[in-house]
This record gives C-alpha cells, sequence and structure tokens, in this order.
C-alpha cells in the first residue's frame, strides 16, 4: 500500500511540473538570437568635447503636504545629483528655451542610500546652451512629489517602506510634452488619489503592482495633469513582476513605441544567454501598450560588451527616432550587481534589429543619458548628448552621424 501511494504522489507532482512548465511556454515572446558581427564605427569623435553641466534647482525629498529643510537639496551648489537625463531639443525655442530636460535627482549630493530615493522625482529645468539650467518660470518642481510612507509598500523583508519615482522619459508631439516615469512600490490606492479619475486607471490600478509606468501630459511645460497609467509590473503586462527598467519612448507613423529593459529570468524562452533583454511594445495612444506576449524582444546584432566581461548586459537606456532611423543609448555593466559603467549608440532601420557602435562614448561610471536630434543634412544628423555618470554628474556633448554609414552597414 505504501508503495502504491509515493507512485500516486509521484504522479502528481511530475503532472504538476509538466503542467506548470506548460504554461510558462505559453507566453513567450519572439526569438532573440544573439549576435556577434563585426561593425565599423558609425560615429566621429566628439563635435563638441563633454561639458559639465550645471543645474540650478532644489531636490525635494518632502512627502506631500510637508516643508521641512531637512530634505532639500540644493543640487546648483554641489553640481550633482543629476540622474536619468531625458532632454527635447527646439531649434527656435519654446517659451524662451530651446533645450528642455527632464531628470530626477540621485547620485553625488543627493546619495544612493534608501532615503536618497526620496528626491528621486521629475523635475524639469531649461536651458539655451545645454549646459546652464535653470527652472522655467512658473514651475512647481518635482512635479510629482515623493510617496509617503503611507502611500508604499514593503519591498523586502528587513528593509524600511519607502515607494519612489525614476527612470524619467519624455517626447513632444501634437503641441504637447508627454512624460513618462516609473513608480516603483506604490500603491495602487495612492495612485489613484493623484491620477485622474477614468476608467483606464480604474481598470489597471485593482491591485498592488511593485512597478508602475505612468504618463503626464502639458501643453505648456509648467502644469501637469494628473497621472495616467500606462501599465504595471503585473500580469498580463509584464512576465513574473520584472523591473521594467528606464523606459524610453517615440513615435513612429502615428504609433507610439516603448523599449524598457527586464532581467532575462527565463533564459530557455529567447535562447539568448543575455542577462537582461530589451523589449519592445507598442500602442496607439499612448496609454495601451501590447502586453507581454505580445511584445518583441530587440535583437543586438553585435554585442561589444561581453568581450570585456560576461556579465555585462544592458541597464539603462534612451531611444531617438530621426528620419526612418532608430538610435539608442545604452548604459552597459555588471547587471548581477544592478549598475552599469559603459556607454554605447545601437542603432537600427526596423527598430528591432540592432547594429552597436563598438566603440563606447564612455568607458567607466555611465549610467543613463540622453540622445537628441539638433541639425540635420543629406547624409548626416547632429545630436546632442548629455552624459549622466554615477557620481551624479551631468556633460553636454555633440556628436555626428553619418547616415550613409548605416545604409552600408545594413
Amino acid at each position: 500500500m505504501y508503495w502504491k501511494h509515493f507512485i500516486l504522489f509521484a504522479s502528481v507532482v511530475f503532472l504538476l511540473n509538466g503542467c506548470k512548465q506548460t504554461l510558462e511556454e505559453l507566453e513567450p515572446l519572439e526569438e532573440k538570437k544573439a549576435g556577434f558581427r563585426k561593425v565599423n564605427s558609425l560615429k566621429d569623435d566628439f563635435l563638441i568635447e563633454p561639458i559639465p553641466v550645471q543645474i540650478q534647482t532644489i531636490a525635494n525629498g518632502n512627502y506631500p503636504g510637508l516643508h521641512t529643510n531637512q530634505f532639500l537639496k540644493d543640487l546648483g551648489f554641489f553640481l550633482d545629483g543629476y540622474c536619468h537625463p531625458d532632454v527635447q531639443y527646439f531649434p527656435n525655442g519654446f517659451r524662451g528655451y530651446k533645450f528642455w530636460m527632464v531628470f530626477t535627482p540621485y547620485f553625488g549630493s543627493v546619495g544612493y542610500d534608501f532615503y536618497a530615493r526620496r528626491y528621486e522625482n521629475p523635475t524639469i529645468v531649461v536651458s539655451n546652451d545645454g549646459i546652464n539650467w535653470v527652472e522655467p518660470e512658473g514651475i512647481s518642481n518635482p512635479i510629482q512629489k515623493t510617496a509617503s510612507f503611507k502611500e508604499s509598500f514593503l519591498e523586502k523583508k528587513g528593509e524600511l517602506v519607502q515607494g519612489f519615482w525614476s527612470d524619467v522619459d519624455w517626447m513632444f508631439r501634437n503641441n504637447r510634452f508627454e512624460l513618462y516615469y516609473r513608480g516603483s512600490f506604490i500603491q495602487a490606492t495612492a495612485l489613484k488619489k493623484r491620477g485622474v479619475n477614468n476608467q483606464n486607471n480604474r481598470q489597471k490600478l485593482t491591485e498592488n503592482a511593485h512597478r508602475t509606468i505612468v504618463r503626464q501630459t502639458s501643453t505648456d511645460g509648467i502644469n501637469w495633469s494628473p497621472l495616467e497609467v500606462a501599465y504595471t509590473s503585473n500580469k498580463p503586462a509584464t512576465s513574473k513582476n520584472n523591473d521594467i527598467l528606464s523606459p524610453s519612448f517615440v513615435e513612429v507613423d502615428g504609433h507610439i513605441k516603448s523599449y524598457e529593459v527586464e532581467f532575462n529570468r527565463t533564459q530557455n524562452r529567447f535562447k539568448s544567454d543575455d542577462l537582461t533583454l530589451v523589449i519592445n511594445r507598442t500602442s496607439l495612444n499612448g496609454l495601451d501598450f501590447s502586453n507581454y506576449r505580445a511584445s518583441k524582444a530587440v535583437n543586438f546584432l553585435n554585442e561589444p560588451w561581453l568581450a570585456l566581461n560576461p556579465n555585462n548586459s544592458v541597464w539603462h537606456l534612451n531611444v531617438n527616432y530621426q528620419d526612418g532611423y532608430y538610435f539608442m543609448l545604452l548604459a552597459v555593466g555588471d547587471v548581477k550587481k544592478y549598475t552599469s559603467d559603459l556607454l554605447y549608440l545601437a542603432y537600427s532601420k526596423d527598430g528591432i534589429n540592432f547594429l552597436v557602435d563598438p566603440k563606447p562614448f564612455v568607458n567607466e561610471k555611465a549610467y543613463r543619458s540622453a540622445l537628441f536630434a539638433m541639425e540635420k543634412n543629406k547624409h548626416h544628423l547632429e545630436f546632442g548628448v548629455i552624459l549622466g555618470y554615477k557620481n551624479g554628474q551631468f556633460k553636454f556633448a555633440k556628436i555626428n552621424v553619418d547616415t550613409e554609414k548605416i545604409e552600408d552597414a545594413f
């Protein structure tokens, strides 16, 4: 009788494991094929060598409704504490300024510890030279204050409770800014209270999610709409509650395409040994994006960072679309240590298959950076670059890209 019970138990375990594997195999994205193609350098040397940036603003880590000097930090005094830049460039100016940048205070004088996340809030500044930045008149920074203790939920046992914002990215289309960023460990009820009271938010905020991608819009860059939810890290939007790192958004032929970094925790699905993957989603309205099963995995036809460290993979990114070409700034590092050091430029004609320039912009301590088009002629694109570093500094530079080389490469 004992053996009959044992055989029955073993059979049930086998069937349950088999069913679990089958369910997981129903969720794959497109197969991702890693490549090792040799690629010639696409870009010239810097047209303008990197120049340190100064931002005159105050990082505010106060909870909503509170204002104490204890949680205010003067970023202009220390020339650091800058993280996650994204820039919109207006050749003829917008409200008196050519450069509009969103970023989150972090690193440097703001710090790296648990409490530093209280300052990591979307902050908007402007400039006419890309080097000296100030707040636009009338703005109230940050445009979204940090989550309070009551609005947050626990990330890991043994840690304090503190939700936070991060990873800002924006577009300017149809005469308005569309700003996206990530909320982490913020309760769904809190997001509802801060957001628009509409069906979109009610449907997407039925339960807590570790990560939530939200959007705010503005026609003047000063006054911002309440937040709306694009997608969360819960299924079916994301597989296995992934991190949705550094999402970046571009408009292509009337569609919104998003790119994000996710950990490759199910390597058998993609036939890739990459530790992280870049996932591409699409949307018609900028809020309803394809879920995980309907999304695509970016294929890097060459991965020069692997020759330096097999644990190197993409950590953060920024995407730009110009004249039929996709450009992606990749902050790459040992993602097992949750960081980056190298900064590469990748480019594509279809938005899925990317070639990577083998020569990095930055060889050490690089973090999320921003690329934005400034001038263009028949065969060249001039880009401005805000280089982000792990010491909390930004630097402004310019590069020139030869589009004929892109055609030759593909």
